[in-house]
């Protein structure tokens, strides 16, 4: 796998999935300016709050292929394996398909992502444990400190310049 930071503003995303994974990977793309359309016939209290928050629009019925056709990223997180197969072997060769449980169906993974100021860290086990990925960046997370983040601003504003 090789690791990219893709910005996915004004994207459209579809997430298949109504329960705690699927609102964990929609607070993700949602915080990127994705444009995003949920597809699941109930939702947890979560993903209904981050849906009418940000005002997701929300397809409340099983996700079928047809609901996927012209996503830039597909995130396939819903209960029932078969359904988040069948998604994703029907994707096109140009789509990103994320697949919550199986990551292997998939052809991309979502990390674990640090962000502080214009630092931007992912971590990822690539699929094989998502407790030691949440671990593993909790300790990276540890090693940047303030003056780091100061001093990465400050580089950042000084080689944009002063005409943007």
């Amino acid at each position: 796998m090789l690791p990219l930071h893709i910005n996915i503003s004004g994207k459209r995303v579809a997430i298949a999935g109504g329960g705690r994974i699927a609102a964990r990977r929609l607070q993700t793309v949602i915080s990127e300016g994705a444009a995003v359309t949920v597809i699941s016939p109930e939702a947890s209290a979560e993903m209904l709050e981050l849906i009418e928050t940000y005002r997701v629009h929300w397809k409340k019925k099983k996700a079928e292929p047809a609901d996927f056709k012209g996503a830039f990223l597909i995130i396939l997180a819903t209960d029932d394996p078969e359904v988040n197969k069948r998604i994703a072997q029907s994707a096109s060769d140009h789509q990103l398909v994320n697949v919550a449980s199986e990551a292997e169906r998939g052809n991309v993974y979502v990390p674990k992502i640090i962000n502080k100021g214009n630092i931007t860290i992912s971590v990822s086990t690539n699929g094989a444990s998502p407790r030691h990925t949440i671990e593993l960046a909790g300790q990276i997370e540890e090693l940047v400190d303030d003056q780091l983040v100061r001093e990465i601003g400050e580089l950042f504003n000084k080689r944009r310049g002063p005409n943007h």
